[in-house]
Protein backbone atom coordinates (compact mmCIF):
# COMPACT_ATOMS: atom_id res chain seq x y z
CA UNK A 1 0.00 0.00 0.00
CA UNK A 2 1.45 3.50 -1.03
CA UNK A 3 2.52 5.61 1.85
CA UNK A 4 1.39 9.19 1.83
CA UNK A 5 4.00 11.65 3.76
CA UNK A 6 2.44 14.82 5.03
CA UNK A 7 3.08 18.29 4.01
CA UNK A 8 5.47 20.29 6.08
CA UNK A 9 2.45 23.02 6.24
CA UNK A 10 0.02 23.54 9.18
CA UNK A 11 -3.75 24.19 8.41
CA UNK A 12 -3.18 28.14 9.07
CA UNK A 13 -0.59 28.24 5.98
CA UNK A 14 -2.43 25.60 4.17
CA UNK A 15 -5.89 27.82 4.13
CA UNK A 16 -3.56 30.59 3.48
CA UNK A 17 -1.76 29.23 0.53
CA UNK A 18 -4.90 27.80 -1.00
CA UNK A 19 -6.63 31.32 -0.80
CA UNK A 20 -3.83 33.61 -2.07
CA UNK A 21 -3.54 30.69 -4.81
CA UNK A 22 -7.30 31.50 -5.89
CA UNK A 23 -7.64 34.98 -5.39
CA UNK A 24 -4.26 35.20 -7.73
CA UNK A 25 -6.17 32.87 -10.10
CA UNK A 26 -8.86 35.03 -9.84
CA UNK A 27 -7.07 38.36 -10.36
CA UNK A 28 -4.92 37.26 -13.20
CA UNK A 29 -8.04 35.98 -14.92
CA UNK A 30 -9.81 39.04 -14.07
CA UNK A 31 -6.87 40.67 -15.62
CA UNK A 32 -6.55 38.53 -18.72
CA UNK A 33 -10.30 39.22 -19.48
CA UNK A 34 -9.87 42.82 -19.18
CA UNK A 35 -6.88 42.63 -20.80
CA UNK A 36 -8.85 41.02 -23.87
CA UNK A 37 -11.91 43.30 -23.73
CA UNK A 38 -10.05 46.21 -24.22
CA UNK A 39 -7.80 45.11 -26.33
CA UNK A 40 -10.79 44.49 -28.41
CA UNK A 41 -12.30 47.63 -28.29
CA UNK A 42 -9.45 49.25 -28.88
CA UNK A 43 -9.25 47.19 -32.43
CA UNK A 44 -12.98 47.32 -33.16
CA UNK A 45 -12.46 51.06 -32.46
CA UNK A 46 -9.49 51.56 -34.79
CA UNK A 47 -11.36 49.45 -37.71
CA UNK A 48 -14.35 51.53 -36.90
CA UNK A 49 -12.64 54.85 -37.04
CA UNK A 50 -10.70 54.19 -39.86
CA UNK A 51 -13.19 53.15 -42.18
CA UNK A 52 -15.20 55.82 -41.25
CA UNK A 53 -11.84 57.88 -42.30
CA UNK A 54 -11.84 56.26 -45.41
CA UNK A 55 -15.26 56.80 -46.32
CA UNK A 56 -14.55 60.48 -45.55
CA UNK A 57 -11.71 60.37 -48.13
CA UNK A 58 -13.68 58.69 -50.43
CA UNK A 59 -16.81 61.32 -50.06
CA UNK A 60 -14.06 64.05 -50.66
CA UNK A 61 -12.71 62.73 -53.57
CA UNK A 62 -16.08 62.12 -55.04
CA UNK A 63 -17.00 66.12 -54.24
CA UNK A 64 -13.67 67.07 -56.06
CA UNK A 65 -14.42 65.02 -59.21
CA UNK A 66 -18.51 66.05 -59.13
CA UNK A 67 -16.95 69.66 -58.87
CA UNK A 68 -14.62 68.90 -61.61
CA UNK A 69 -16.38 67.80 -64.00
CA UNK A 70 -19.84 70.26 -62.90
CA UNK A 71 -17.14 73.20 -63.63
CA UNK A 72 -16.52 71.40 -67.44
CA UNK A 73 -19.64 70.74 -68.32
CA UNK A 74 -20.30 74.49 -67.98
CA UNK A 75 -17.12 75.24 -70.22
CA UNK A 76 -18.57 72.45 -72.29
CA UNK A 77 -21.75 74.72 -72.98
CA UNK A 78 -20.06 77.71 -73.55
CA UNK A 79 -17.95 76.10 -76.16
CA UNK A 80 -20.68 74.03 -77.76
CA UNK A 81 -22.09 77.98 -77.94
CA UNK A 82 -18.59 79.10 -79.73
CA UNK A 83 -17.48 75.55 -81.12
CA UNK A 84 -16.71 77.79 -84.30
CA UNK A 85 -14.58 80.39 -82.47
CA UNK A 86 -11.03 79.75 -81.63
CA UNK A 87 -10.56 82.54 -80.09
CA UNK A 88 -13.12 81.35 -77.70
CA UNK A 89 -11.86 77.60 -77.30
CA UNK A 90 -8.23 79.79 -76.49
CA UNK A 91 -9.99 81.70 -73.89
CA UNK A 92 -11.93 79.42 -72.43
CA UNK A 93 -9.21 76.29 -72.26
CA UNK A 94 -6.66 79.25 -70.38
CA UNK A 95 -9.43 80.10 -68.03
CA UNK A 96 -10.29 77.18 -66.87
CA UNK A 97 -6.41 76.05 -66.75
CA UNK A 98 -5.39 79.46 -64.55
CA UNK A 99 -8.58 79.73 -62.41
CA UNK A 100 -9.11 76.41 -61.90
CA UNK A 101 -6.22 74.82 -59.80
CA UNK A 102 -7.79 71.32 -59.58
CA UNK A 103 -5.76 70.82 -63.26
CA UNK A 104 -1.91 70.75 -64.08
CA UNK A 105 -3.08 70.91 -67.98
CA UNK A 106 -6.94 71.32 -69.87
CA UNK A 107 -7.34 70.20 -73.38
CA UNK A 108 -9.82 70.36 -76.02
CA UNK A 109 -10.64 67.86 -79.23
CA UNK A 110 -12.84 67.57 -82.12
CA UNK A 111 -15.00 64.83 -82.50
CA UNK A 112 -12.14 62.51 -84.18
CA UNK A 113 -9.35 63.52 -81.50
CA UNK A 114 -7.88 66.11 -82.84
CA UNK A 115 -6.42 68.52 -80.28
CA UNK A 116 -8.02 72.32 -81.00
CA UNK A 117 -6.70 74.22 -78.13
CA UNK A 118 -4.52 73.59 -74.79
CA UNK A 119 -3.71 75.38 -71.28
CA UNK A 120 -0.42 75.95 -71.45
CA UNK A 121 -0.35 76.34 -74.79
CA UNK A 122 3.14 74.51 -74.53
CA UNK A 123 0.71 71.43 -74.25
CA UNK A 124 0.33 71.34 -78.28
CA UNK A 125 3.99 69.85 -78.67
CA UNK A 126 2.73 67.07 -77.05
CA UNK A 127 -0.42 66.46 -78.39
CA UNK A 128 0.10 63.01 -78.57
CA UNK A 129 0.05 62.56 -75.12
CA UNK A 130 -4.10 63.05 -75.20
CA UNK A 131 -3.57 59.83 -78.22
CA UNK A 132 -4.70 57.44 -74.72
CA UNK A 133 -7.28 54.45 -74.45
CA UNK A 134 -8.77 57.00 -71.85
CA UNK A 135 -9.19 59.39 -74.61
CA UNK A 136 -10.32 57.10 -77.24
CA UNK A 137 -12.73 55.77 -74.71
CA UNK A 138 -14.08 59.62 -74.08
CA UNK A 139 -14.91 60.14 -77.63
CA UNK A 140 -16.26 56.88 -78.32
CA UNK A 141 -18.81 56.85 -75.29
CA UNK A 142 -19.70 60.39 -75.92
CA UNK A 143 -19.60 60.82 -71.74
CA UNK A 144 -18.16 62.26 -68.48
CA UNK A 145 -15.16 59.70 -67.56
CA UNK A 146 -12.23 59.68 -64.89
CA UNK A 147 -9.21 57.69 -66.81
CA UNK A 148 -6.96 55.38 -64.72
CA UNK A 149 -3.84 56.52 -64.00
CA UNK A 150 -1.49 56.45 -67.01
CA UNK A 151 2.15 57.77 -68.15
CA UNK A 152 2.22 60.08 -70.95
CA UNK A 153 4.70 60.64 -73.75
CA UNK A 154 6.27 63.24 -71.57
CA UNK A 155 6.30 60.54 -68.69
CA UNK A 156 4.19 62.21 -66.16
CA UNK A 157 1.88 59.67 -64.35
CA UNK A 158 -1.99 61.39 -65.29
CA UNK A 159 -5.51 60.93 -64.59
CA UNK A 160 -7.51 62.33 -66.93
CA UNK A 161 -10.77 63.77 -66.25
CA UNK A 162 -13.10 64.44 -69.46
CA UNK A 163 -16.55 65.99 -70.26
CA UNK A 164 -18.35 65.65 -73.82
CA UNK A 165 -18.88 69.32 -75.58
CA UNK A 166 -22.44 68.76 -77.26
CA UNK A 167 -24.26 70.93 -79.41
CA UNK A 168 -27.85 72.26 -78.91
CA UNK A 169 -29.05 70.51 -81.53
CA UNK A 170 -27.46 66.64 -79.44
CA UNK A 171 -24.34 66.89 -81.65
CA UNK A 172 -21.54 65.78 -80.66
CA UNK A 173 -18.89 68.06 -81.06
CA UNK A 174 -15.86 66.91 -78.94
CA UNK A 175 -14.36 66.45 -75.69
CA UNK A 176 -12.70 69.15 -72.90
CA UNK A 177 -10.45 67.29 -70.54
CA UNK A 178 -8.48 68.22 -67.60
CA UNK A 179 -5.12 66.30 -66.34
CA UNK A 180 -3.79 65.91 -63.26
CA UNK A 181 -0.13 64.89 -62.40
CA UNK A 182 -0.27 62.81 -59.82
CA UNK A 183 3.33 62.94 -59.07
CA UNK A 184 3.17 66.70 -58.22
CA UNK A 185 1.59 68.57 -55.86
CA UNK A 186 -1.78 69.01 -57.20
CA UNK A 187 -5.49 69.47 -55.41
CA UNK A 188 -6.38 66.16 -55.36
CA UNK A 189 -3.33 65.85 -53.37
CA UNK A 190 -4.67 68.64 -51.28
CA UNK A 191 -8.06 66.64 -51.01
CA UNK A 192 -6.87 63.81 -49.57
CA UNK A 193 -4.16 64.31 -47.09
CA UNK A 194 -5.74 67.57 -45.22
CA UNK A 195 -8.23 64.94 -43.27
CA UNK A 196 -6.20 65.03 -39.74
CA UNK A 197 -5.77 61.26 -38.67
CA UNK A 198 -3.57 61.15 -35.96
CA UNK A 199 -2.08 57.86 -33.88
CA UNK A 200 0.04 56.73 -37.36
CA UNK A 201 -2.69 56.34 -39.57
CA UNK A 202 -1.91 56.48 -43.07
CA UNK A 203 -4.21 56.66 -46.37
CA UNK A 204 -3.53 55.18 -50.06
CA UNK A 205 -5.80 55.49 -52.59
CA UNK A 206 -5.13 53.20 -56.28
CA UNK A 207 -7.49 53.13 -59.16
CA UNK A 208 -9.24 50.12 -60.81
CA UNK A 209 -5.78 48.38 -61.98
CA UNK A 210 -4.28 48.40 -58.51
CA UNK A 211 -1.84 51.59 -59.13
CA UNK A 212 -1.18 54.27 -56.08
CA UNK A 213 -2.91 57.36 -57.57
CA UNK A 214 -1.84 58.93 -53.62
CA UNK A 215 0.23 57.36 -51.00
CA UNK A 216 2.35 59.06 -48.38
CA UNK A 217 5.27 58.10 -49.47
CA UNK A 218 5.89 60.03 -52.67
CA UNK A 219 8.01 57.16 -54.19
CA UNK A 220 5.30 54.32 -54.42
CA UNK A 221 3.13 56.87 -56.43
CA UNK A 222 2.67 54.84 -59.42
CA UNK A 223 3.03 51.52 -57.96
CA UNK A 224 0.69 48.74 -58.85
CA UNK A 225 -0.31 46.54 -55.55
CA UNK A 226 0.16 42.97 -55.35
CA UNK A 227 -3.00 41.36 -53.83
CA UNK A 228 -4.80 43.41 -50.87
CA UNK A 229 -8.13 42.67 -49.39
CA UNK A 230 -9.29 46.22 -48.81
CA UNK A 231 -8.55 47.59 -52.22
CA UNK A 232 -9.73 44.13 -53.75
CA UNK A 233 -13.35 44.82 -51.16
CA UNK A 234 -13.41 48.34 -52.31
CA UNK A 235 -13.42 48.35 -55.61
CA UNK A 236 -16.34 46.04 -55.61
CA UNK A 237 -18.32 48.72 -53.89
CA UNK A 238 -17.99 47.34 -50.13
CA UNK A 239 -17.29 49.84 -47.19
CA UNK A 240 -15.75 48.14 -44.09
CA UNK A 241 -12.70 47.45 -42.05
CA UNK A 242 -10.08 44.11 -41.63
CA UNK A 243 -7.39 42.99 -40.31
CA UNK A 244 -4.76 42.48 -42.77
CA UNK A 245 -0.92 41.79 -42.40
CA UNK A 246 2.03 43.98 -43.88
CA UNK A 247 4.35 43.39 -46.18
CA UNK A 248 6.80 43.07 -43.36
CA UNK A 249 4.76 40.63 -41.65
CA UNK A 250 3.19 43.16 -39.11
CA UNK A 251 -0.91 43.22 -38.33
CA UNK A 252 -2.73 46.40 -39.89
CA UNK A 253 -6.20 47.53 -39.03
CA UNK A 254 -7.50 48.60 -42.47
CA UNK A 255 -10.49 50.67 -43.37
CA UNK A 256 -11.52 50.51 -47.12
CA UNK A 257 -14.19 52.56 -48.74
CA UNK A 258 -14.79 53.16 -52.75
CA UNK A 259 -14.84 56.43 -55.15
CA UNK A 260 -17.79 55.12 -57.38
CA UNK A 261 -17.71 57.40 -59.83
CA UNK A 262 -14.25 56.91 -60.81
CA UNK A 263 -13.79 53.07 -59.46
CA UNK A 264 -11.02 53.76 -56.99
CA UNK A 265 -10.45 52.38 -53.71
CA UNK A 266 -9.77 54.49 -50.96
CA UNK A 267 -7.39 52.41 -48.02
CA UNK A 268 -6.96 54.00 -44.27
CA UNK A 269 -4.18 51.57 -42.47
CA UNK A 270 -3.37 52.00 -39.12
CA UNK A 271 -0.38 49.48 -37.59
CA UNK A 272 -1.93 47.31 -34.91
CA UNK A 273 0.82 48.07 -31.99
CA UNK A 274 0.36 52.08 -32.56
CA UNK A 275 -3.51 51.06 -32.07
CA UNK A 276 -3.08 49.30 -28.84
CA UNK A 277 -0.57 51.63 -27.30
CA UNK A 278 -3.12 53.15 -25.13
CA UNK A 279 -3.39 49.50 -23.37
CA UNK A 280 -0.17 49.43 -21.58
CA UNK A 281 -0.90 52.34 -19.54
CA UNK A 282 -4.76 51.65 -18.96
CA UNK A 283 -3.65 47.80 -17.65
CA UNK A 284 -0.74 49.63 -15.23
CA UNK A 285 -3.66 51.95 -13.80
CA UNK A 286 -5.94 48.93 -13.83
CA UNK A 287 -2.91 47.13 -11.63
CA UNK A 288 -2.13 50.29 -9.47
CA UNK A 289 -5.69 50.54 -8.93
CA UNK A 290 -5.75 47.06 -7.83
CA UNK A 291 -3.15 46.75 -4.80
CA UNK A 292 -4.49 48.81 -2.43
CA UNK A 293 -7.87 46.45 -2.19
CA UNK A 294 -5.68 43.54 -2.50
CA UNK A 295 -3.56 44.43 0.59
CA UNK A 296 -7.10 44.98 2.22
CA UNK A 297 -8.51 41.95 1.12
CA UNK A 298 -4.86 39.82 2.15
CA UNK A 299 -5.23 41.40 5.64
CA UNK A 300 -8.91 39.99 6.18
CA UNK A 301 -8.00 36.64 4.72
CA UNK A 302 -5.01 36.37 6.51
CA UNK A 303 -7.18 37.25 9.85
CA UNK A 304 -9.73 34.84 8.88
CA UNK A 305 -7.32 32.18 8.47
CA UNK A 306 -6.24 33.03 12.12
CA UNK A 307 -9.05 32.57 13.51
CA UNK A 308 -10.58 28.91 11.21
CA UNK A 309 -7.10 27.59 12.00
CA UNK A 310 -6.64 28.50 15.66
CA UNK A 311 -9.09 25.87 17.16
CA UNK A 312 -8.17 23.22 14.67
CA UNK A 313 -4.32 23.91 15.89
CA UNK A 314 -5.18 23.70 19.17
CA UNK A 315 -7.35 20.42 18.25
CA UNK A 316 -4.28 19.22 16.74
CA UNK A 317 -2.05 20.33 19.79
CA UNK A 318 -4.71 18.38 22.36
CA UNK A 319 -4.98 14.89 19.97
CA UNK A 320 -1.23 14.65 20.11
CA UNK A 321 -1.25 13.94 23.93
CA UNK A 322 -4.16 12.10 24.15
CA UNK A 323 -2.83 10.37 27.55
CA UNK A 324 -1.53 13.24 29.32
CA UNK A 325 -3.49 14.20 32.34
CA UNK A 326 -4.26 17.63 31.26
CA UNK A 327 -5.22 16.90 27.93
CA UNK A 328 -9.03 17.32 28.92
CA UNK A 329 -8.76 20.31 30.25
CA UNK A 330 -6.76 21.90 27.66
CA UNK A 331 -9.86 20.64 24.91
CA UNK A 332 -12.39 22.64 27.20
CA UNK A 333 -10.31 25.50 27.03
CA UNK A 334 -10.44 25.33 22.83
CA UNK A 335 -13.18 27.75 21.13
CA UNK A 336 -14.71 25.76 18.43
CA UNK A 337 -16.88 28.70 17.46
CA UNK A 338 -17.99 26.68 13.49
CA UNK A 339 -19.42 23.27 13.59
CA UNK A 340 -16.69 21.48 12.67
CA UNK A 341 -14.33 22.59 15.12
CA UNK A 342 -16.93 21.97 18.19
CA UNK A 343 -17.51 18.89 16.44
CA UNK A 344 -13.87 17.65 16.59
CA UNK A 345 -13.84 19.19 20.24
CA UNK A 346 -16.67 16.47 21.34
CA UNK A 347 -15.56 13.90 19.80
CA UNK A 348 -11.58 14.34 21.44
CA UNK A 349 -13.17 14.97 24.67
CA UNK A 350 -14.81 11.36 24.05
CA UNK A 351 -11.83 10.05 23.12
CA UNK A 352 -9.72 11.31 25.60
CA UNK A 353 -11.84 9.43 28.30
CA UNK A 354 -12.17 6.56 27.22
CA UNK A 355 -8.53 6.40 26.07
CA UNK A 356 -7.30 7.09 29.17
CA UNK A 357 -9.99 4.46 30.68
CA UNK A 358 -8.60 1.93 27.99
CA UNK A 359 -5.19 3.01 29.30
CA UNK A 360 -5.94 2.76 33.10
CA UNK A 361 -7.45 -0.80 32.14
CA UNK A 362 -3.78 -2.13 30.19
CA UNK A 363 -2.00 -0.68 32.65
CA UNK A 364 -3.54 -2.78 35.46
CA UNK A 365 -3.57 -5.77 33.03
CA UNK A 366 -0.02 -4.69 31.88
CA UNK A 367 0.75 -5.09 35.95
CA UNK A 368 -1.39 -7.82 36.99
CA UNK A 369 -1.02 -11.18 36.82
CA UNK A 370 -3.91 -12.42 34.76
CA UNK A 371 -4.87 -16.36 36.95
CA UNK A 372 -4.56 -14.96 40.24
CA UNK A 373 -5.10 -10.82 39.88
CA UNK A 374 -2.01 -10.51 41.83
CA UNK A 375 0.81 -8.18 40.54
CA UNK A 376 3.10 -8.94 38.04
CA UNK A 377 6.72 -9.00 38.15
CA UNK A 378 6.77 -5.65 36.30
CA UNK A 379 4.76 -4.42 38.89
CA UNK A 380 6.99 -6.00 41.47
CA UNK A 381 10.25 -4.73 39.69
CA UNK A 382 8.71 -1.16 39.87
CA UNK A 383 7.64 -1.28 43.91
CA UNK A 384 11.12 -2.29 44.92
CA UNK A 385 12.96 0.44 42.52
CA UNK A 386 10.70 2.99 44.17
CA UNK A 387 11.15 1.75 47.83
CA UNK A 388 14.97 1.68 47.00
CA UNK A 389 15.49 5.30 45.42
CA UNK A 390 13.53 6.26 48.51
CA UNK A 391 15.62 4.66 50.64
CA UNK A 392 12.11 3.33 52.88
CA UNK A 393 12.83 -0.28 55.07
CA UNK A 394 10.82 -2.95 53.82
CA UNK A 395 10.63 -6.75 53.85
CA UNK A 396 10.41 -9.20 51.06
CA UNK A 397 8.66 -12.32 51.47
CA UNK A 398 9.59 -15.27 49.13
CA UNK A 399 6.34 -17.94 49.53
CA UNK A 400 6.34 -21.07 47.02
CA UNK A 401 4.12 -23.86 47.62
CA UNK A 402 5.17 -27.29 48.78
CA UNK A 403 4.98 -30.18 46.41
CA UNK A 404 2.76 -28.21 43.80
CA UNK A 405 4.03 -30.42 40.79
CA UNK A 406 2.20 -33.20 42.09
CA UNK A 407 -1.10 -31.33 42.52
CA UNK A 408 -0.90 -30.65 38.37
CA UNK A 409 0.21 -34.07 37.79
CA UNK A 410 -2.54 -35.68 39.88
CA UNK A 411 -5.44 -33.46 39.89
CA UNK A 412 -5.00 -31.74 36.75
CA UNK A 413 -3.38 -28.26 35.55
CA UNK A 414 -7.32 -26.98 36.06
CA UNK A 415 -7.06 -27.91 39.84
CA UNK A 416 -3.56 -26.47 40.00
CA UNK A 417 -4.87 -23.24 39.06
CA UNK A 418 -7.58 -23.42 41.37
CA UNK A 419 -4.72 -24.13 44.18
CA UNK A 420 -2.82 -20.97 42.71
CA UNK A 421 -6.07 -18.82 42.94
CA UNK A 422 -6.68 -20.36 46.21
CA UNK A 423 -3.57 -19.07 48.10
CA UNK A 424 -3.20 -15.99 46.03
CA UNK A 425 -6.94 -14.83 48.30
CA UNK A 426 -4.88 -16.50 51.38
CA UNK A 427 -2.13 -14.02 50.49
CA UNK A 428 -4.26 -11.01 49.83
CA UNK A 429 -5.93 -11.35 52.75
CA UNK A 430 -3.34 -11.77 55.41
CA UNK A 431 -1.41 -8.30 53.47
CA UNK A 432 -1.90 -4.82 54.27
CA UNK A 433 -2.80 -1.84 51.93
CA UNK A 434 0.61 -0.94 52.28
CA UNK A 435 2.05 -4.16 50.93
CA UNK A 436 2.31 -5.83 47.46
CA UNK A 437 1.58 -9.10 46.89
CA UNK A 438 2.98 -10.51 43.69
CA UNK A 439 2.94 -14.23 41.80
CA UNK A 440 6.75 -14.03 40.49
CA UNK A 441 6.62 -17.19 38.66
CA UNK A 442 4.58 -20.84 38.77
CA UNK A 443 3.83 -21.33 41.93
CA UNK A 444 6.17 -18.98 43.58
CA UNK A 445 4.95 -15.55 45.36
CA UNK A 446 6.65 -12.46 46.91
CA UNK A 447 5.41 -10.15 49.24
CA UNK A 448 7.14 -6.77 49.73
CA UNK A 449 6.14 -4.98 52.98
CA UNK A 450 7.03 -1.48 53.25
CA UNK A 451 8.11 -0.20 56.34
CA UNK A 452 7.52 -3.47 58.43
CA UNK A 453 10.46 -5.20 60.80
CA UNK A 454 12.19 -8.49 60.42
CA UNK A 455 9.81 -9.73 63.13
CA UNK A 456 6.65 -8.17 62.09
CA UNK A 457 7.32 -9.60 58.33
CA UNK A 458 8.50 -13.18 60.32
CA UNK A 459 4.91 -13.23 62.46
CA UNK A 460 2.78 -12.37 58.85
CA UNK A 461 4.67 -14.94 57.38
CA UNK A 462 3.99 -17.60 60.10
CA UNK A 463 0.02 -16.73 59.85
CA UNK A 464 0.11 -16.92 56.32
CA UNK A 465 2.01 -20.18 55.80
CA UNK A 466 -0.81 -21.33 58.79
CA UNK A 467 -3.85 -20.47 56.84
CA UNK A 468 -2.56 -21.92 53.95
CA UNK A 469 -1.62 -25.44 55.75
CA UNK A 470 -5.02 -25.16 57.86
CA UNK A 471 -7.21 -24.34 55.10
CA UNK A 472 -9.48 -27.02 52.64
CA UNK A 473 -8.60 -26.40 48.96
CA UNK A 474 -11.43 -27.40 46.82
CA UNK A 475 -10.63 -30.55 44.35
CA UNK A 476 -6.96 -30.37 45.98
CA UNK A 477 -7.57 -31.15 49.33
CA UNK A 478 -4.67 -29.67 51.98
CA UNK A 479 -1.56 -27.55 50.66
CA UNK A 480 1.80 -26.00 52.65
CA UNK A 481 3.53 -23.42 52.14
CA UNK A 482 7.69 -22.45 52.84
CA UNK A 483 8.15 -19.03 52.97
CA UNK A 484 11.68 -17.01 53.56
CA UNK A 485 11.43 -13.67 55.07
CA UNK A 486 14.82 -10.71 54.18
CA UNK A 487 15.02 -7.26 55.38
CA UNK A 488 16.03 -3.79 53.19
CA UNK A 489 19.45 -3.80 55.62
CA UNK A 490 20.32 -7.33 54.98
CA UNK A 491 21.34 -6.74 51.04
CA UNK A 492 22.65 -3.60 49.40
CA UNK A 493 20.13 -4.10 46.57
CA UNK A 494 16.82 -5.00 46.16
CA UNK A 495 18.05 -8.20 43.32
CA UNK A 496 20.53 -8.73 46.42
CA UNK A 497 17.20 -8.96 48.85
CA UNK A 498 15.61 -10.91 46.44
CA UNK A 499 18.51 -13.64 46.20
CA UNK A 500 18.42 -13.64 49.79
CA UNK A 501 14.65 -14.69 50.53
CA UNK A 502 15.06 -17.12 47.58
CA UNK A 503 17.98 -18.49 49.64
CA UNK A 504 16.06 -18.57 52.72
CA UNK A 505 12.98 -20.03 51.29
CA UNK A 506 15.11 -23.53 49.91
CA UNK A 507 16.71 -23.12 53.68
CA UNK A 508 12.72 -23.55 54.35
CA UNK A 509 13.07 -26.54 51.69
CA UNK A 510 15.53 -28.32 53.13
CA UNK A 511 14.34 -27.82 56.65
CA UNK A 512 11.29 -30.28 55.72
CA UNK A 513 9.21 -27.48 54.18
CA UNK A 514 5.88 -26.09 55.40
CA UNK A 515 7.93 -23.48 57.81
CA UNK A 516 9.18 -20.14 57.50
CA UNK A 517 12.80 -19.18 57.37
CA UNK A 518 13.56 -15.49 58.18
CA UNK A 519 17.71 -15.08 59.51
Amino acid sequence: MKRFWPLPLDLRALILLFVLLSVLATLCNNFIVAYRIQRDALIHTTLESNSAYAAKVASSIEAFIESAQGRMKFSAQVLAAHWSEPEVLRAEASRLQQQDTDFNAVAITDGDGRVLQTAPEALKAEESMLDSENMRQALKEHRALVSAAYTSVSGHLVIFISQPIVSSSGQFLGVIGGSIYLLQQSALHSVISRHFHHEGTFVFVTDGNRRLLYHPTPQRIGAILGSDKPVDAALRGENGAMVVTGEEGEPLLAGYAPVVDAHWAVVAVQPEERALAPLTPLMSHIIMGMIPAGIVGLGLILACTVLIARPLRQLSNAATQLTAPETESRLQRVQGWYLEAAAIRRALLGGVKLVQQKLGRLNQEARSDALTGLANRRAMDDMLDMLTQAELPYAVLSLDIDHFKRVNDTFGHDAGDVALKHIADILQSNSRSSDLACRSGGEEFVLIMPDTSIAIAQTIAERIRENVAGSDIPGVGKLTLSVGVAFREEAPTCDGLLKLADERLYLAKQGGRNRVVAS
